[in-house]
């Protein structure tokens, strides 16, 4: 079964049906609204019922809900297209093209795909170098056979939209600290590894994004846990409500306290503090509690953690997933 994933794809148009795949997810908040109908019992995922056209489900719903309820329906897409520029919904700011997006579309997308957007809109180059992510990309020109003609999805000029073949090309590196806690780094979307971590760490700044990643379970963002000067009033996962309060002297220090109080093993981090590690290296070295007992630290962009992969690494491996 092949599958499409068209985000702020706007109305439906008959063409669709035409594509060469026999699944077609369209999503959009305002395109279906007037023609969508609420659930009787609303999900945890949209609000409104998707409508099936044919081959194509049209879905009412913010960019990022969307990606939570095609996980649900477990969709693998062959081939994602981002020609418009942003997202008909909210959050406002969640470019459909850049790694943000991208990293929490992953799952969702095949090891091997094919990936339709205006590079110069997102980036401000049509080259494909400025792609940094964790595959090998390829331009598809309109002699291979996987080529799609571009203007069934844009509404205007369409010069600037490119076709790629995206094929995934993730890198672990084991990190070498002396440290009572596993660390390692590997190149891939954090959402990729959710189920087998007990605490995602989130870096979103914007409110309204991080207000969205907050309520996923197992996730907290770096602004999540209450905070005075001097100390952490940590919330117990297990018993449902406030607990022991931690003196700490920085953010790292309440993400360590909340995991000695909720007995959490396994942390997944994306990167944070500028590319500043020394804090974290510090505290690991020194780490003495019995949580955490492993670090993963998730990376899309190449150059993330080169400090604590350039200073400590043993060991990298390169794995294709195709």
């Amino acid at each position: 079964m092949s599958t499409l994933i068209y985000f702020a794809s706007g109305a439906f148009k008959p063409e669709y049906e035409n594509l060469p795949f026999d699944n077609i997810y369209l999503i959009d908040l305002w395109s279906f609204k007037n023609k969508a109908k609420k659930f009787e019992n609303p999900n945890d995922y949209i609000e409104f019922e998707p409508l099936r056209i044919g081959k194509v489900t049209c879905v009412n719903s913010e960019c990022l809900k969307a990606v939570n309820y095609l996980k649900s329906q477990n969709v693998k897409a062959d081939c994602y297209v981002t020609a418009n520029t942003s997202c008909h919904s909210r959050p406002k700011r969640c470019p459909l093209g850049l790694p943000f997006f991208i990293g929490y579309v992953m799952p969702i997308l095949k090891d091997d795909y094919v990936h339709i957007t205006n590079l110069k809109k997102y980036y401000g180059s049509t080259d494909k170098n400025v792609i940094d992510l964790p595959y090998e990309i390829d331009q598809i020109t309109k002699d291979d056979n996987r080529y799609i003609d571009p203007a069934i999805f844009v509404h205007g000029n369409t010069k600037d939209v490119e076709i790629f073949r995206m094929r995934k090309k993730c890198e672990v590196v084991n990190i070498a600290i002396d440290s009572k806690i596993k660390i390692s780094v590997i190149r891939d979307s954090i959402w990729n590894y959710y189920d087998k971590l007990d605490l995602v760490v989130h870096s979103v700044s914007d409110f309204e994004r991080r207000n969205f990643f907050d309520r996923i379970p197992k996730v907290i963002t770096w602004n999540h846990l209450v905070r005075s000067k001097r100390v952490y009033c940590l919330y117990s996962l297990s018993e449902n409500v406030w607990q022991s309060k931690f003196e700490i002297s920085n953010d790292l220090d309440a993400i360590f306290a909340h995991c000695v109080q909720n007995k959490i093993n396994k942390v997944g981090f994306m990167p944070w503090g500028n590319g500043n590690y020394n804090v974290f290296v510090e505290k690991i070295q020194n780490y003495k509690n019995k949580y955490p007992k492993e670090i993963i630290l998730f990376h899309l962009n190449k150059n993330d953690y080169k400090e604590l992969t350039t200073k400590y690494a043993i060991k990298s491996k390169n794995t294709h997933n195709t």
